[in-house]
């Protein structure tokens, strides 16, 4: 007995005290046992859990790569991919692969069609609505007064705003022809209905807290227009300034759309970086499509396949 316990201690290392009562302690912590299994659970036990298990790692996998840069929505990533799978349908593992990486491809896509759009809106980010109305060869008066709107060859003005437009602008400039000697417009507005009657709704729209044009009972302007007649010379000239563009705004858009073109394709250094994003978008689209064209060549092959190892089954 002696001499087991002298061998026992001649080839039993030697431990440090801590380690030694750390060990003691792990050999009788409860929870050492439950680590290892998950509390006993080793995954599904049916054919039905299995089959759905199988796509745990790769929808972890998918979810793991940086597919959703920072700025984008995981959610709207999430249902886009759910969206593709609903549509494509895969039925395999090799197609489940596929299916995910053409619904990828398809979201890089978007991505940079974004981009592009982006980059062609930045090009014209140093281009102003005066500078296009200078180009347009008007006067200084109606440059400085430009809107908006004259580079955005998409906004609308119906034919019935433009036709009243140009109406009230030639009541103006036959107003504006006898105006030396107006002491009072409150005299001569009746004969210049619409001319007036736009200008009203036009301070308003601009200004709800300035002085209506009209009185109450709209037989008379008010008072404040009465008694200041320079004031209100220079009120109708800016509004002069709106009339033109509303009258004239669809005939300038073609010379608008010229002189745009022109400015976009000079803007080189720009061009090369926008042609390099439609590059790689390009590229990506290909790329989708060819995944589409395998999957569709993988449904065919296994469509034929199916019929033929039945009829072979039946043969035996």
């Amino acid at each position: 007995m002696h001499e087991t316990n002298a061998v026992n201690k001649a080839t039993s290392p030697t431990l440090p005290k801590d380690a030694a009562l750390a060990g003691a302690q792990k050999s009788v912590d409860p929870s050492a046992k439950t680590k290892g299994k998950a509390h006993g659970q080793t995954g599904p036990k049916s054919e039905a859990g299995k089959k759905r298990s199988r796509w745990n790692a790769l929808k972890d996998g998918a979810t793991a790569k940086s597919t959703v840069l920072p700025f984008e929505d995981a959610r709207l990533y999430k249902r886009h991919i759910k969206e593709v799978e609903e549509a494509l349908a895969p039925s395999n593992y090799v197609e489940q692969l596929l299916v995910r990486e053409y619904a990828e491809g398809v979201w890089r896509i978007i991505r940079h069609e974004k981009r592009s759009a982006y980059e062609r809106e930045r090009i014209f980010k140093d281009l102003t609505a005066p500078m296009v109305a200078n180009m347009l060869g008007l006067e200084e008066r109606y440059v400085s007064g430009a809107p908006d709107y004259l580079m955005d060859l998409k906004y609308h003005i119906s034919q019935k705003e433009a036709v009243l437009a140009g109406q009230a602008l030639l009541q103006y400039r036959h107003l504006m022809e006898n105006a030396q000697h107006i002491g009072n417009f409150n005299m001569v507005w009746r004969q210049y209905p619409v001319l007036f009657e736009a200008l009203s709704q036009w301070l308003l729209a601009k200004n709800p807290n300035s002085t209506p044009l009209f009185t109450s009972t709209g037989k008379d302007l008010n008072l404040p227009w009465q008694q200041n007649p320079t004031k209100f010379v220079q009120l109708l000239e800016r509004f002069s300034d709106h009339l033109l563009y509303v009258a004239y705004f669809d005939s300038m858009k073609p010379k608008i759309r010229v002189w745009m073109e022109s400015w976009y394709f000079l803007q080189r250094s720009e061009m090369r970086k926008l042609e390099s994003v439609d590059q790689l978008l390009l590229k990506e689209r290909n790329q989708a499509h060819a995944i589409l064209d395998r999957l569709a060549r993988l449904r065919k092959s296994t469509l034929f396949a199916i019929p033929t190892s039945g009829h072979a089954l039946r043969e035996r």
